[in-house]
């Protein structure tokens, strides 16, 4: 029994030592500062800091966030998510443009090639564009001199200007695509030479 009690004086020791080591600190609505073996449950959503018996701060837990306050929070975590995925994104891309180019010439050379090769497609964009036109007035004189001998048009002849008239149409909407395109390669290669040449440069 003796020792029994003497345990039970032990641990109530313990526990009465570990409480007075519970030190807060924390700060009332009017901005006091209070402090204490408890924050009252009206000042924890405050923020509050608990203390060792030397005064370092143990533990450091931050006022609530109002909702105003959460909503800017997650505002600035998805833009730096944002921010970081364009980080990687760009970091993968001038790894793949370091892997596919070996000098600056060489992304010329390619850059050329490239745009020989859709100088070649819109040529021929052009020529049948030409003829099509051609077909187009053709079709159009044929019919004009019929009406102008007021012979009626047939419609073999009226069917086959609609269909000539939406070929030119199309090849010239081919044209206008073709020039983008060409514009779009140039623009895309002048962004990885001048790209190459900033990460060549870091590496030197």
């Amino acid at each position: 029994m003796r020792y029994g009690f003497m345990a039970l004086l032990l641990l109530a020791g313990l526990a009465d030592l570990a409480q007075a080591q519970n030190v807060f600190r924390w700060t009332d609505h009017e901005g006091r500062v209070h402090y204490g073996h408890a924050v009252p449950p009206e000042y924890r959503s405050r923020g509050f800091e608990r203390l060792a018996p030397d005064g370092r701060v143990l533990e450091s837990v931050a006022p609530e966030m109002t909702p105003e306050e959460r909503a800017e929070e997650r505002r600035r975590r998805a833009l730096q998510a944002e921010l970081q995925a364009e980080q990687d994104t760009q970091a993968a891309r001038d790894r793949l443009l370091l892997a596919a180019y070996r000098s600056e010439q060489d992304i010329v050379d390619t850059r050329d090639s490239r745009l020989d090769a859709l100088i070649q497609q819109r040529r021929a964009l052009e020529t049948s564009h030409r003829h099509a036109v051609q077909r187009f007035e053709d079709l159009v004189a044929r019919a004009a001199t019929l009406a102008r001998q007021s012979q009626a048009v047939p419609n073999t002849l009226e069917t086959s200007i609609g269909e000539t008239q939406a070929e030119v149409r199309r090849l010239r909407a081919a044209l206008s695509d073709m020039d983008e395109r060409m514009a779009e390669v140039e623009e895309r290669f002048e962004q990885d030479l001048e790209r190459y040449r900033t990460l060549t440069r870091r590496s030197d």
